[in-house]
């Protein structure tokens, strides 16, 4: 009996030392690293996906037993950035700020908010894009450019500091580092806690992103007393008029004008054969002493389906590329400028008494003659015979008033900031150039001239020398 009761206590210790080894450890619950609140709309696949990692790992360190269970305002633990210790936000990046200004505006380690983003190449980035920065209790402050022209101590006088002092808080070894054409940061002195400081945002763009074919609006914040804004906006395009499948890179000029509510505002054409990805912008402010202040960011170009058009015939003549690319560059050349003086209100007026009664919309890719479909339509159709008249759609100045191979019957109207009418396919032209019209004034008669397959009026919109889409401008959006 007593060797039996020795050898139960023999097994049931090999049973529970064998429990013990092969048992699987209590996972100690992680409290410190990276947090991230959950916003609305996020998921856990949206999370795993911007920071580079995997729904599993997220669930796994963050106990989440439901792929679905994950609420706003829940703090989660991101995997990969054990080192790090705090807790992140989402914000975009800002129009009217390079993504190296912002990051350094945030008055946190560069090479950190770079990892958090996962960038490797800035010039890959874009106004809009999200980011996450680090929830900090920094106080707010205030961007001092480093402009063209100046020295680093002229720039540190004018802003009553000394150049140790902007080195030293922004991270740099010397003052030689302070390069022209960059933004350095000081505490907002003037910034009072609790309150938001600067609520008005330093640019606006719309749409965003930016559409093919579309007028973009972008309204910029009133640069210092006696200082000019200047800008361009480079966008790979297709203007070769279907002699070839090949993008250019092409810079347009944008003109700031000021608004009514104190701001500045530039209006900018997107082409129809814009290709989708990234559009450079340049910014430069200008100052009295000569100095300038230059910033460049990107901006997303987006695909936007207008459909496809009926094949048509027509003349050889009229596709011969030694008749369309002169008629064309002739035309573009007429719209370089862009008057001070605005001449319309809340958009356009419509060119024809037949309103809204279109027999063709603008995009719409088009074949001549069984080509491929490499060309497309630039304006609205209005119906019309010969006697149905033409009125300008606002108040401007004539800038050509003559018959051309391909438009027939011309007119174009500048009514200023860059923006322009055209009226095509006229049968009569009652103006002449330099006359200046009034809104709804007959200008001319619909007519069947030029490359056409009926009489009608060819009605196009221009805007920073692009032929873009008229429908929003005769809504009155502009």
């Amino acid at each position: 009996m007593p060797k039996l009761f020795h050898r139960m206590i023999q097994v049931c210790l090999v049973v529970m030392l064998v429990s013990a080894l092969f048992s699987p450890a209590a996972v100690k619950a992680q409290t410190t690293g990276l947090k991230y609140t959950v916003l609305e709309g996020d998921t856990i696949d949206s999370i795993a996906t911007a920071f580079h990692t995997t729904a599993y790992h997220i669930r796994r360190i963050n106990y989440i037993p439901d792929l679905d269970y994950i609420y706003p305002g829940q703090s989660l633990l991101i995997p990969g950035f054990d080192d790090v210790e705090g807790e992140i936000v989402r914000v975009n990046q800002p129009f009217g700020k390079s993504l190296l200004a912002f990051l350094s505006s945030q008055h946190q380690p560069l090479s950190l908010l770079l990892r958090l983003n996962f960038v490797t190449n800035v010039d890959q980035t874009w106004a809009g894009a999200p980011l996450y920065i680090m929830y900090t209790g920094t106080p707010t402050v205030q961007e001092i450019p480093v402009t063209e022209g100046l020295t680093s101590l002229e720039t540190a006088v004018k802003r009553g500091v000394s150049t140790w002092t902007l080195a030293e808080y922004n991270t740099l070894r010397g003052p030689w580092l302070m390069l022209p054409n960059t933004s350095l940061w000081m505490p907002d002195t003037s910034a009072v806690e609790g309150v938001q400081s600067g609520t008005t945002p330093e640019m606006t763009v719309s749409p965003f992103p930016l559409l093919q074919g579309k007028t973009t609006e972008l309204i910029t914040n009133t640069p210092p007393a006696d200082a000019t804004l200047s800008g361009s906006l480079r966008m790979s395009v297709n203007d070769s008029l279907g002699t070839d499948l090949y993008y250019k890179s092409v810079e347009f000029p944008m003109h700031f004008f000021p608004t009514d509510d104190g701001r500045m505002i530039a209006l900018q054409g997107v082409h129809r054969f814009t290709k989708p990805g990234l559009a450079a912008m340049r910014i430069t402010t200008s100052y009295p002493d000569g100095s300038t202040f230059s910033y460049q960011e990107n901006l997303l170009v987006k695909t936007y389906d207008y459909g496809t058009g009926a094949p048509i015939t027509v003349d050889v003549s009229y596709i011969d590329p030694t008749v369309t690319v002169p008629e064309w560059e002739m035309i573009k050349s007429l719209l370089n400028e862009a008057p001070t003086t605005k001449e319309w209100t809340f958009g356009l007026s419509d060119p024809s008494p037949s309103e809204g009664d279109w027999i063709s919309r603008y995009g719409l890719l088009r074949s001549y003659n069984e080509s491929e479909y490499i060309y497309f339509h630039s304006g609205v159709d209005f119906q019309g015979n010969n006697s149905t008249p033409i009125f300008a759609a606002a108040a401007g100045t004539v800038v050509l008033a003559q018959t051309l191979d391909v438009r027939g019957g011309a007119t174009i109207i500048s009514h200023g900031h860059g923006v322009y009418t055209g009226y095509w396919h006229q049968s009569q032209i009652d103006v002449k150039v330099g006359d200046h019209v009034d809104a709804g004034q007959t200008i001319g008669m619909v007519g069947g001239t030029g490359r056409v397959t009926g009489a009608h009026l060819h009605f196009e919109v221009i805007v920073g020398g692009v032929q873009v889409d008229p429908t929003e401008w005769l809504q009155g959006m502009y």
